[in-house]
């Protein structure tokens, strides 16, 4: 195998044939920046063929999953009105990459959510094969308090996921959705104290290593294409809708409230 990549967002360990990829972000909650996005692009690619990886792990540096899309970032966007617009719909084209290439890796994969998750990073926690959650950790997609709707193709994934009903209700009153609720709901496979939870993916793991590869890898691909979101058309007007409903100025007027309510 070639030499691990080195990111500035994401900690990669590598133990025979698993790839673990840490967001780390800690001093921002592991908040998911135009950086990051680029940096897991690349990951994506860089694991794409890469036979000597079979399993892939992604994982939250600290207490923390990932807490969104980074807000201060988006602010200082939509600042520049001028440039708003634009920068709105690079975001989403960016996000939308990273959804497919990630879903698209023919490595099995696992979230191992030890904290919580909240919208983009629940988003990409989506992207795996296989989530954990610790019990003490919720869900949340706090879009609607923020002006902006769920994008990253997330809404499709979820309504395939729950059903149209449950997936509107978690979007729309962006409440905290507990473990057992988001195992009951099928978002996750396995809840477990904070502390159990690498050593039950890391059991997961080595559960798949002692099966055939091919046939695992050919389930995946045979799975995914059964499951496919069939919503072509939402996710290449979710950049323009995007641009509409972000830049207008609503958006940034209660982002900044948000920011101003934590002073």
């Amino acid at each position: 195998m070639t030499e691990l990549p080195v990111f500035e967002t994401i900690k990669l360990t590598f133990d025979g044939d698993l790839l673990t990829a840490t967001l780390s972000r800690p001093a921002r909650a592991n908040a998911v920046s135009n950086q990051m996005l680029r940096e897991l692009i690349a990951l994506a690619d860089w694991l794409n063929g890469n036979d000597a990886v079979r399993f892939l792990i992604l994982a939250g540096e600290g207490p923390i999953f990932a807490s969104g899309q980074d807000l201060r970032e988006l602010r200082d966007e939509l600042r520049d009105s001028a440039g708003a617009g634009a920068a709105v719909r690079a975001l989403q084209r960016s996000a939308q990459e990273v959804m497919q290439k990630l879903e698209g890796l023919e490595q099995i994969s696992f979230a191992v959510l030890e904290g919580s998750a909240y919208g983009a990073g629940f988003a990409i926690a989506m992207t795996a094969d296989f989530r954990l959650m610790s019990d003490d950790a919720v869900l949340n997609l706090p879009e609607t308090k923020l002006g902006i709707f769920l994008t990253y193709g997330a809404t499709p994934r979820l309504v395939a996921a729950m059903g149209a009903s449950r997936a509107k209700e978690f979007i729309m009153f962006a409440r905290d959705m507990s473990a057992t609720d988001a195992e009951r709901f099928g978002l996750v496979n396995i809840v477990a104290p904070r502390a159990e939870l690498m050593a039950a993916a890391l059991a997961q793991v080595e559960e798949l290593r002692q099966k055939d590869f091919r046939s695992l890898r050919i389930t995946k691909r045979i799975a995914q294409a059964a499951a496919a979101v069939t919503a072509g058309d939402i996710l290449m007007s979710e950049p323009e809708l995007s641009e509409g409903a972000l830049a207008d100025g609503t958006t940034l007027q209660l982002v900044e409230s948000f920011f101003a309510g934590r002073r």
